[in-house]
């Protein structure tokens, strides 16, 4: 949706990002065109471009089609003029990806493989990654990262990533000192239902569940049309959760929940080579165990919050066989399909692309800086 102008203190920034968006729906339009998308007359859009050529962000690319007239000169969008690294710690190895200000997400070849101590080869991929791209001319402006765990309030600590080896960790500083970029934190969950959100199998819709099964199990929930993070930016920690007769072990943030515990048995237990296989009757029967209890967790999670769309997200289940099966048992007083998640394992850096987008248009029209911590 392109933004209009508007009367109030920070009207100038408000329509440079307006004008920005409507030439990045475009691609290169003429400064009348630009005019009539944003309703601000042609000499302020004339004036915003001029800004925008002079930071770079916008060339000039020769002339409109003729109708008689004088052919108006067109603005094209540089995309690569600003750009973001962004980059997902939830799976064994590391992904990657550049967003440019087009919101285009690049990815980036596997980087090193993850887990409890190796903080040394994710600093100095990031180090080299930074460099490369400044010496290809895409230099980055911001680095956002999706982490497997609980990220305190002020989105700088990491409280909880058993799958990395961090406790209260400043993941934040730790970052940014490698990169030499601000830094956004974001929980991989939250990423995932971001990028399916906008982009895949809950796009079009306001109210989605999501939930994955990666290093952890946990929810991602959008409430018209908005993430919900909740008081503590922990909503949708469900591994923290019950069944009757489960030890209530693990309730601390100190380590996985017994809810968690439990599904990632079952998850692992069917799972050959990095993939589901039901080949065997043992498997089967844990698979539809996991199946169960899944669809347990996401019965009350729809009861509570009445979504349109319940999406199940597993990297070892490409063919989306977990979410048949909690289809097939689903029963909520209001329906609410459920479907496999569209985006496979690049779903995170789409949801962490769009968080970026936002910090680098707010940082090229003159709202704060690219970085910072916390997100919408």
């Amino acid at each position: 949706m392109e933004l209009r102008s508007v009367q109030h203190d920070s009207v100038r920034e408000h329509n440079r990002m307006a004008v920005l968006q409507a030439l990045r729906a475009r691609g290169a339009a003429a400064r009348s065109e630009l005019a009539r998308a944003t309703r601000l007359s042609i000499p302020t859009v004339t004036t915003i471009g001029q800004e925008f050529v002079e930071l770079g962000l916008v060339s000039e690319a020769g002339l409109a089609p003729s109708g008689g007239g004088r052919p108006a000169r067109l603005l094209r969008l540089v995309p690569e003029a600003r750009n973001a690294l962004a980059i997902d710690l939830s799976g064994e190895r590391l992904r990657g990806a550049r967003i440019d200000l087009a919101g285009e997400l690049h990815p980036l070849e596997p980087g090193p493989r993850l887990g409890p101590g190796t903080e040394a080869e994710l600093t100095a991929w990031i180090g080299h990654t930074v460099a490369a791209a400044a010496a290809a001319g895409t230099p980055f402006a911001l680095l956002a990262v999706a982490v497997t765990g609980v990220i305190d309030q002020d989105g700088s600590r990491v409280r909880l990533a058993p799958s990395l080896g961090w406790h209260r960790v400043n993941v934040g500083s730790l970052l940014a000192e490698a990169s030499d970029l601000p830094v956004l934190l974001e929980n991989d969950v939250n990423a995932l239902a971001l990028g399916e959100f906008r982009h895949g199998a809950g796009k079009d819709h306001d109210h989605v569940v999501y939930l994955t099964i990666a290093g952890g199990v946990g929810a991602g929930l959008v409430v018209g049309g908005r993430l919900y993070r909740g008081a503590h930016r922990a909503a949708g920690e469900v591994g923290y959760g019950l069944f009757p007769g489960m030890p209530e072990d693990g309730l601390d943030l100190g380590e996985s929940g017994p809810l968690e515990s439990h599904l990632l048995r079952l998850a692992r237990s069917v799972v050959v080579d990095g993939l589901l296989d039901l080949d065997d009757p043992e498997r089967k029967a844990a698979f539809e165990s996991l199946a169960d209890g899944v669809r347990l967790v996401l019965h009350n999670l729809a009861c509570a919050l009445d979504p349109e769309v319940v999406v199940v997200a597993w990297s070892a289940d490409p063919d989306g066989q977990l979410a048949q099966a909690v289809a097939k048992r689903w029963a909520v007083p209001l329906a609410s399909d459920v479907r496999p998640g569209a985006l496979g394992p690049i779903a995170a850096l789409h949801g962490l692309g769009h968080l970026a987008l936002e910090r680098l248009t707010a940082s090229a029209c003159g709202r704060g800086q690219a970085g910072g911590t916390g997100t919408r």
